[in-house]
């Protein structure tokens, strides 16, 4: 696939950088009820939004569910107007309000136990493929959550019926604080959708444009009758597995490659080498987004 046009790159962009002011406002006026960040994941979650139409069913790793603003039919204001971001709270409160549940935009629930969701989307998968809808599915979880039983049998199901569904892991390297070499014996872990009989590909989650093509591809493959495929995404959370966490069984020096490797800085020098971007641009950007969030809080 070649370089995506200007204005997409431009609005990949934007999203990007409001994707990355959303959680730390949220903490700041009160509504920091998440204690699970998805800072330094936003790429991922970003890529696949602008890759679906309103109708396509969409299930976000839990991290990055701010993002869902980027997905046609949702809006900035549905960032900062649900609730929750955490599990435990969604379940206490009964997901009232929560964009989790919004079927007509293609979000279909939540389970408290990671994974258990697989199932549910992959029959939305068999409702387009029935009907014909011509709607693609998105799966998206962790490393850790796609070690789980449920996971797998919706992938086993899916490629044998050949269903409209793109299964995509977050690798940040760590399920909790066990790290992914503890727990599993690949290093790739998109091989496991050769075993189901899918296309599977590995990507540099925190590389915008990449991120982007690939999974703008395996979405347009699945619109076209292609059947499931399975992508794993590198990345790397930019902070612990819950705010309080100190991250200490991170080996040393770990923090700091993968910190060089942040996406929303490094795809801005990106932009601005190919003379789409400059950091006057930048700033302007900057300012336009806060005034947004502004609106949206009042």
């Amino acid at each position: 696939m070649g370089m995506p046009p200007k204005e997409v790159l431009l609005k990949l962009h934007r999203d990007l950088l409001t994707a990355r002011r959303i959680e730390p406002e949220r903490l700041a006026r009160g509504r920091g009820d998440t204690v699970h960040s998805g800072l330094g994941e936003e790429a991922i979650a970003i890529a696949f939004c602008n890759s679906l139409t309103e109708t396509d069913c969409y299930h976000p790793n839990f991290r990055t569910l701010y993002c869902c603003f980027a997905k046609p039919g949702f809006t900035l204001a549905d960032a900062f107007s649900m609730p929750v971001f955490s599990l435990g709270s969604a379940r206490a409160r009964g997901m009232k309000n929560n964009v989790w549940m919004a079927p007509e935009k293609g979000m279909l629930g939540v389970s408290g136990t990671l994974g258990e969701g697989a199932v549910r989307y992959v029959g939305a998968a068999l409702a387009a493929s029935i009907k014909k809808t011509g709607v693609v599915t998105v799966f998206a979880q962790g490393d850790g959550a796609s070690n789980r039983a449920p996971t797998h049998e919706a992938m086993a199901v899916a490629a044998a019926w050949q269903l409209p569904i793109v299964f995509v892991i977050h690798n940040n390297h760590y399920g909790m604080g066990t790290a992914t070499t503890k727990s599993y014996n690949i290093e790739d872990l998109s091989v496991r959708g050769l075993g189901y009989g899918m296309p599977s590909e590995r990507v540099d989650g925190n590389d915008m444009i990449a991120m982007y093509q690939v999974a703008k591809k395996h979405v347009d493959n699945c619109r076209a009758g292609g059947g499931p495929s399975l992508i794993a995404a590198d990345t790397w959370r930019l902070g612990g597995h819950t705010v309080g966490d100190k991250a200490a069984y991170r080996p040393e020096g770990e923090a700091e490659e993968w910190k060089k490797k942040d996406p929303l800085p490094r795809y801005q020098q990106q932009l601005i080498d190919m003379g789409i971007l400059t950091g006057d641009d930048i700033l302007k950007m900057e300012l336009e987004i806060a005034a947004e969030i502004e609106a949206c809080f009042e």
